[in-house]
């Protein structure tokens, strides 16, 4: 797809008809950005050039602008969501606890909560919102299920919920990213008659 999109720029900026250019560069700009929604590296040029290049057309413009909050940041990826998870969870549990500065025992009991429910134990998990939806959005997170993971999450409150802040600052910024390239992919086949 990207050598038929590239022939199309490249016809667009030869031929005569200034009116197709405009439309050809938008498709440029949001093939030039693609790549960089599936990398958990920042991209702030790869956007702004992506806009500059869709400039003229709201649609595209509507399209990118979700990712100016992603973009100066990076998304992890899910492998990466996933692997820091387990301490984020563990912040969760503690601060359900009432821990506000934990020690090695609480830790150690913490660990071993959520390592229970993970398995199958219940150890407190009935009793605990944070124990029980940290486990359910660990195995969702093992599955790729990021956006019901997040889901589980969202329906934690009081300090369990704003000890997995920043953990889910990250997840949102991956779910924007994720959301944004099937979008891309969707308006670049729309407009050009390819197949993502």
């Amino acid at each position: 797809m990207r050598r038929a999109l590239l022939a199309l720029v490249l016809t667009a900026l030869l031929a005569p008809a200034a009116g197709a250019q405009p439309a050809l560069l938008a498709l440029a700009g949001a093939e030039l950005l693609a790549p960089h929604l599936s990398r958990a590296a920042p991209f702030p040029r790869p956007l702004a050039v992506a806009q500059a290049l869709t400039a003229g057309d709201p649609g595209w413009q509507a399209l990118l602008a979700p990712l100016e909050a992603v973009a100066p940041l990076g998304a992890p990826l899910p492998r990466q969501l996933a692997a820091s998870f387990p301490a984020a969870a563990e912040r969760a549990v503690l601060a359900e606890m009432g821990e506000a500065e934990p020690g090695r025992m609480q830790h150690w009991m913490a660990a071993a909560m959520r390592l229970g429910a993970r398995f199958g134990a219940r150890m407190g998990a009935d009793d605990s919102p944070a124990l029980a939806a940290t486990a359910a959005a660990e195995a969702l997170l093992d599955q790729g299920a990021l956006a019901a993971a997040d889901g589980v999450l969202a329906t934690l409150q009081g300090p369990a919920a704003e000890a997995l802040l920043p953990w889910r600052a990250q997840l949102a910024r991956r779910l924007a990213a994720d959301a944004a390239a099937a979008a891309l992919a969707g308006l670049v086949a729309q407009r050009t008659g390819l197949s993502p």
